[in-house]
């Protein structure tokens, strides 16, 4: 399975008189969450899913993103994807019942995107940062995830180097 993990885009600051879960993306944040999208469309990225967390600034980079890429599936949601759940979570109730699929995306939220990304790799530590998609090959059995390229704003095009997605 190709295995893209995209952090959401930027979003209003915390001490913005909102909830976490509902800060918004600011004009930045969608220009980028679009722009991901239009870049991943260009690498040739094609998608049998795209899953995103609950939480507003995630769904709406997921849109986004899904415009930018022209994909027009409905957007899956997942709580798993949400801030402090814990990766195992995601594998277990999110990627496993989507093991047939060619390519999957998830879309959601540092720490928790590096943890599974470096969970999966079972190597580097890695961190994103924000409007980043990481893509991974992963054959769901029991080995480690091989590490593709990651992709983001003001990319020409993917780069080979994990040390990108910061």
């Amino acid at each position: 399975m190709d295995l893209f993990l995209i952090r959401h885009a930027k979003a209003v600051e915390k001490d913005a008189p909102l909830d976490d879960g509902h800060r918004p993306l600011t004009p930045r944040g969608r220009r980028d969450a679009r722009e991901l999208g239009e870049l991943l469309r260009d690498a040739g990225v094609k998608l049998d899913a795209l899953i995103t967390s609950p939480l507003v600034r995630a769904v709406e980079t997921a849109e986004l993103v899904a415009v930018g890429m022209k994909y027009h599936e409905a957007l899956d949601v997942a709580p798993e994807l949400g801030t402090g759940r814990h990766p195992q979570a995601v594998v277990e109730e999110v990627l496993m019942p989507r093991a047939g699929l060619d390519a999957v995306a998830l879309v959601g939220h540092e720490p928790q995107l590096g943890t599974l990304a470096t969970a999966l790799l079972s190597g580097p530590v890695v961190m994103f940062g924000k409007a980043t998609a990481l893509r991974l090959v992963w054959q769901v059995i029991d080995s480690p995830a091989e590490f593709k390229w990651v992709l983001r704003p003001g990319m020409k095009r993917p780069s080979k180097d994990l040390k990108d997605a910061g």
